[in-house]
């Protein structure tokens, strides 16, 4: 192996290393209580080191949800070509965002986090990060996937004609959104019926399809 080649794959790894440590803590932490400082010491590197790789910590947050959309779109696009009618590729499509979700909590909670900690972003940052632009590319991607089911369905005859897809996508986006920033107060109300995560999802996904259904 060649010196060029042996410091590039030791610069990749580095990398990696990087995105590893932002991603645990990012787990445990709002996006503001982490500090580039924090994630430095957690990887044993200097902070102007760490800025050799990222720019800021906006593209390090998005290079560790680019991770977590990329697995989460290969999942949705291969669960999804399984079905062969609309509808059935729709509830491929709820599945596989349910697998994924609790497959990859953190991950989930990172691509869906409040509002109150993307309004720490820098928008200039943001849109000039590459990570960014990406993961807004790929999550575009798993809402076309869910989009062109539905109107498959629509086509098809099992799905109500007068739904819109689009609407119907980004409604059951909204509601994943709610899911995941459910309050605690939510929480006790469900344990007192007796209402666990997996049973309530499968009541989402059932209300959702009896919406849509003819």
């Amino acid at each position: 192996m060649s010196l060029a080649k042996w410091k590039e794959r030791e610069r990749e790894e580095r990398k990696k290393d990087i995105i590893k440590a932002a991603r645990n803590l990012l787990a445990e932490k709002n996006f503001d209580d982490v500090t580039m400082d924090e994630i430095a010491r957690e990887v044993g590197l200097g902070k102007s080191t760490l800025y050799l790789y990222f720019k800021n910590k906006e593209s390090l947050y998005f290079a560790v949800v680019l991770g977590g959309i990329r697995i989460w779109y290969e999942s949705v696009k291969s669960e999804v070509e399984k079905g062969n009618t609309g509808l059935e590729k729709f509830i491929l499509y709820g599945k596989a965002n349910r697998t994924f979700s609790n497959r990859y909590p953190d991950y989930f909670r990172l691509l869906y986090s409040p509002t109150s900690i993307k309004k720490e972003f820098d928008p200039d940052k943001m849109n000039r990060s590459e990570e960014f632009q990406e993961v807004r590319e790929l999550f575009k991607k798993i809402m076309s996937i869910g989009i062109d089911s539905i109107q498959k369905g629509i086509d098809d005859g099992d799905i109500r004609q007068d739904v819109d897809p689009t609407e119907a996508a980004i409604l059951l986006s909204v509601i994943y959104n709610g899911r995941v920033n459910m309050g605690d107060w939510a929480r006790d109300l469900l344990e007192t019926k007796d209402i666990d995560d997996d049973k309530f999802d499968k009541d989402i996904g059932d209300l959702f399809l009896h919406m849509l259904r003819k």
